[in-house]
């Protein structure tokens, strides 16, 4: 018994130190690199080390794969052969281990989500043939592609949790850059908001980085729209995406952000934004957790580097508590000595 209650100790103690919600992008190191962290900032570590440029981490829905994206044409510092840029998506285990290229073409593909079931990958890509982006869907396991739109600009798509459908950047000449929705096979397009929002003086609001909350009910997005003195301003945006209502998060005004994601299942949210940015023109970016229920204003990465481009996950095979592992492995305990 004392042998198996140094062993549950070191199990407990290695499941609360090693367990990572976050995953992030940032050049501490000197490089931009892919890093993951506790939900309170703590224990950071670095996934990836490359001289390529990386981008995008996303989680698989288990919580046990990482997907990105990856420059092949890119090298440090820079690309001192002036290639085009070749992103392509990988993906890796975890703790970094395992990076594969899964789509291997000649055009740019740029994630989006997992699937909820985690067999497919929708992202958006130049393979069409023409200038815009459209999105696909990859099979994981197969690697087969198919396209699902066919409009001047998609990108930056996202599967709803009920895996029916797919939320959006639409952008259309003229028209700006909007939120909409389409059913998961590509059909029944349409915009989130009965009608765009409008900046100073009815000027277009460019709307970026959508994802559904975790029950499916709401959109959130970031907004920047056009006031006063040519100025912009830049918000965070919640929407019920039955009645439309909008919801704008009383973040500090003149912060310029950059992505959006939510947290904490939905009780959170996660935001980049470099402090007095859209006066001061500072690209030094924090990530800063919002806590829904009062306001609340974290900061998680206190560090003079840049860091961004953040992705959450509930960890479904880690995120379990301490008192709650303990419980079960009593229940083992009991049962083994009963």
């Amino acid at each position: 018994m004392l042998k198996f209650l140094i062993l549950l100790s070191l199990f407990l103690s290695a499941s609360i130190h090693t367990a990572a919600d976050i995953a992030f992008l940032s050049d501490r190191d000197g490089k931009t690199n892919i890093y993951v962290m506790n939900d309170d900032g703590s224990n950071v570590r670095r996934l990836t080390d490359t001289p390529m440029t990386v981008g995008s981490p996303n989680w698989s829905p288990d919580g046990q794969q990482i997907a990105f994206i990856m420059d092949l044409n890119s090298a440090e510092p820079g690309n001192p052969q002036g290639l085009q840029q070749q992103f392509d998506i990988f993906v890796m285990n975890a703790d970094g281990t395992r990076q594969m290229n899964l789509t291997q073409h000649p055009a740019q593909d740029f994630l989006g989500s997992w699937s909820p079931n985690g067999k497919y990958l929708v992202f958006d890509s130049g393979r069409a043939g023409d200038v815009s982006l459209e999105i696909h869907v990859m099979e994981v396991a197969t690697h087969k592609v198919w396209q699902l739109t066919n409009f001047e600009f998609a990108s930056d798509p996202k599967w709803s949790p009920d895996g029916t459908q797919i939320v959006y950047e639409s952008v259309k000449k003229g028209e700006g850059r909007h939120i909409h929705i389409m059913d998961a096979d590509g059909t029944n397009p349409r915009p989130l908001l009965r009608q765009p929002r409008k900046g100073f003086g009815g000027r277009v609001v460019g709307s970026y980085f959508p994802s559904w909350s975790p029950d499916g009910q709401y959109i959130l997005y970031n907004e920047i729209a056009p006031v006063a003195n040519g100025r912009f301003a830049a918000s965070i945006l919640i929407v019920n995406k039955d009645t439309r209502h909008v919801k704008v998060l009383d973040t500090p005004k003149n912060w310029k952000i950059h992505k959006v994601c939510w947290a904490d299942g939905g009780s959170a949210v996660l935001f980049a934004a470099a402090p007095n940015g859209m006066v001061n023109k500072s690209k030094v970016f924090k990530i800063y957790k919002y806590r829904l229920s009062d306001g609340k204003i974290t900061n998680l990465t206190d560090h003079p580097s840049d860091n961004w481009s953040m992705d959450w996950t509930p960890h479904q095979a880690l995120a379990v508590s301490a008192a709650a592992k303990l419980s079960t492995l009593w229940g083992e305990i009991k049962k083994g000595t009963e």
